[in-house]
Formats: C-alpha cells, sequence, structure tokens
C-alpha cells in the first residue's frame, strides 16, 4: 500500500487509503477536501473545528491543529485516520466520537464532507445545532450532489454556495433551527421488529439480497456459533436466531459492522425481539483476531464504499471469514449473479455450492 501525497493549502501529506484494490487509483481524499482545506485556511486559519464525515482521514490530518473533535461513524474511517497521522507524524490531541454520542466544545465551527443519504446529514445537523455549532461546511463533488441538497439545506437555515473548483463546492449553512431527526426509527420487516438509526443501509425497507437470503433461511445449516458479517440492521442475523434458537440452546451469536449506528442497531434490534441465545456486537472492519472461529458466517457483503464500486470489500471479507471458521464451519453469502461472486469464493475456499438462485440473485455456501 503505497501512499499519494496531497498538496494541499495546509502542507504536504503523504496519505494512504487503506483496504482500496491496488489495481484501482483510489485516494484518500478528492477535490472537495482540498476545497474544505483551503478555504479553511484563508477564512478561518487556526479557529478551533469539528469535523464530520472524513471518509479516509485526510481532514483529520491535513488540518490536525484545529480539530477538537472528530466525528464518524465508519470504522474504516477512524482506521484511516489514525495510519495517517502516524504516517505523517503527528501527534494529535483530537476526540473522536461516534455521531450518537454526546459532544461538546469551543469548536462551533462544523466541516463536513457530504454523506451519502440525507437522512444522516439530518441527524448530523441536529447534532450540531444542539452543541451549538452556529457554522457548518459541507464540501462535496457535483457528480454526487443530490438535486434537491439546496432546498434541504435551506429547511436549517441560511445557505450560501460557493463557485465550484474541479467539479467540487462547499455549501456554507448558518443554522438557524433544525427539526427533529426521524431516527432512530422502529419497523417491523419480516415479523422482525428494527430500530434504526439514520445512517444504517436498509433502515426503511429491506433490500433484494437480503429478502432473497431470509426467503431461504431455513436451507442454511443448524450451528452453535454463528456471525452475522456486516449485519446492517441486523435483520439476517436475528430472523436466523429466530428460526433456529428454540432448537439450539447453545446458539451464539456475533453482530459485525463497519458502522457504528449499524452495530448499535442490531444491538437494539435484538433486545427489542426477546429472542433467545446468546449475542454480541462489534464495531469493526470485518472480524478482527480477537474472535474465536464460527461454525457458521452469514454475509450479504457490499460492493460499494462510500461512492466507488467494486468488489474489492468482498474479497476482504471472504478472507476474513476464511480465517475465521471452525473445521467444517461455512460461509453463506448472497450476492448479485453478474458479481460472479461463485468465482471469487474459489480462491479462497475448496468447495463452493449453490443453495438457491434467481434471476438477479444466487446465495452460495463456501467451506475449506
Amino acid at each position: 500500500m503505497q501512499p499519494d501525497m496531497l498538496d494541499s493549502a495546509a502542507g504536504q501529506f503523504a496519505l494512504l487509503r487503506p483496504g482500496a484494490n491496488p489495481r484501482q487509483s483510489l485516494r484518500a481524499w478528492d477535490a472537495a477536501d482540498e476545497y474544505l482545506i483551503s478555504h479553511i485556511q484563508d477564512a478561518y486559519k487556526n479557529k478551533p473545528i469539528t469535523v464530520f464525515n472524513d471518509h479516509f482521514g485526510a481532514l483529520g490530518t491535513a488540518l490536525n491543529h484545529q480539530v477538537k473533535y472528530w466525528i464518524t461513524d465508519s470504522y474504516c474511517a477512524l482506521q484511516s485516520l489514525e495510519l495517517n497521522q502516524k504516517k505523517n507524524n503527528l501527534v494529535s490531541e483530537l476526540t473522536v466520537v461516534s455521531p450518537l454520542d454526546q459532544w461538546s466544545s469551543n469548536a462551533t465551527l462544523g466541516v463536513m464532507k457530504l454523506p451519502k443519504n440525507l437522512s444522516y446529514l439530518h441527524f448530523l445537523l441536529q447534532g450540531c445545532f444542539k452543541s451549538n455549532i452556529s457554522t457548518v461546511l459541507i464540501a462535496g463533488m457535483m457528480k454526487h450532489l443530490p438535486k434537491n441538497i439546496l432546498s434541504f439545506l435551506q429547511r436549517f437555515g441560511t445557505v450560501e454556495r460557493f463557485p465550484f473548483k474541479k467539479k467540487a463546492t462547499i455549501y456554507k449553512l448558518t443554522l438557524e433551527n433544525v427539526e427533529r431527526s426521524a431516527y432512530p426509527k422502529s419497523n417491523i420487516l419480516r415479523n422482525i421488529k428494527l430500530i434504526s438509526h439514520a445512517n444504517v443501509f436498509g433502515r426503511d425497507k429491506l433490500d433484494p439480497g437480503a429478502e432473497f437470503l431470509l426467503d431461504n433461511i431455513t436451507a442454511l445449516p443448524s450451528a452453535n456459533s454463528v456471525a452475522d458479517l456486516c449485519c446492517g440492521s441486523g435483520i439476517l442475523g436475528l430472523q436466523y436466531a429466530k428460526a433456529y434458537a428454540n432448537q439450539n440452546d447453545e446458539l451464539h451469536l456475533d453482530f459485525f459492522d463497519e458502522s457504528f449506528m449499524a452495530m448499535r442497531s442490531a444491538e437494539l434490534s435484538w433486545v427489542k425481539n426477546n429472542i433467545n441465545g446468546h449475542a454480541n456486537f462489534y464495531w469493526e472492519d470485518g472480524i478482527s483476531n480477537k474472535h474465536q472461529g464460527y461454525d457458521l458466517i452469514i454475509c450479504n457483503p457490499p460492493f460499494h464504499e462510500e461512492h466507488t464500486v467494486g468488489d474489492h470489500i468482498a474479497k476482504r471479507l471472504f478472507n476474513d471469514a476464511k480465517q475465521h471458521l471452525n473445521k467444517n464451519g461455512k460461509l453463506i453469502i448472497v450476492g448479485n449473479r453478474h458479481l460472479g461472486y461463485h468465482v471469487t469464493l474459489k480462491s479462497y475456499f475448496k468447495h463452493v455450492t449453490q443453495i438457491a438462485a434467481n434471476g438477479k440473485f444466487v446465495l452460495l455456501s463456501a467451506h475449506a
């Protein structure tokens, strides 16, 4: 993993993007990061700031001396920040918190990369308003801007949009009034009670891949130790436990997600459903080496990282699963047919079989 050099208004920094496919030219920053760094150096140099949604730690590294709070839902982003600060020999005093934590400081200027979903943006702006952050700079690339972004931001205060530079822009939002976010929200999907936070994938409806796996949940083997990898709302693990817990008093499930909100949602939903068995919940990117082996790992792998599409995440997850399966343990994954996971899995496992398929999805089992 070779660093790229960010030549910014705040100086030069060697930045790494962990987990990226070396065949893809993926950097740890984009023109929106550069724009924010430049504007802050021009207009707010040395002013304490609170940073949100810093995808790969570029803002936390380049603006290190100004950042008081660094708020993220992403474990991958946290890993990137720590790696890049170390790479650049920075001694940081910033405080890292999740968006569900309480924070309060004299850093009344918020600096944010535009989130992919507006529900999460609303939740973050609500947190800013409660914490007396009066001004928020929100940067994004032209191709990623929702069509209604300007009218959306105007619901919360006065908005100034800066000129585009390298197809990036900044919205300066002066917060005046923030209505309460609808999240966390309660839903019932497939007879499972779900408590979902604002940045959870599948927070209000099931994606078709999850639907297909749930349609075939009874085709999965009974197991004592089970992991729901990339759990999202937790519905796959919850439905598995609901189907098998009464048959197995020793059932134990671990839920993993790199989104703090997803991990916390799965935990709340487990309690809400009063399911037999035991469960733990981990904010991790994949499965770390501190965990013991599993008889069964269930996964609906994501094929996008922020706005980047590819199979590099799935490959890391398949490798993690291989390292954490017990003897005779199985990995069960659901995926779009066109992604060709049946071929990819054979790079990691000796045996790959198809459990079920329809016109769009396949359910695959893999073991050593």
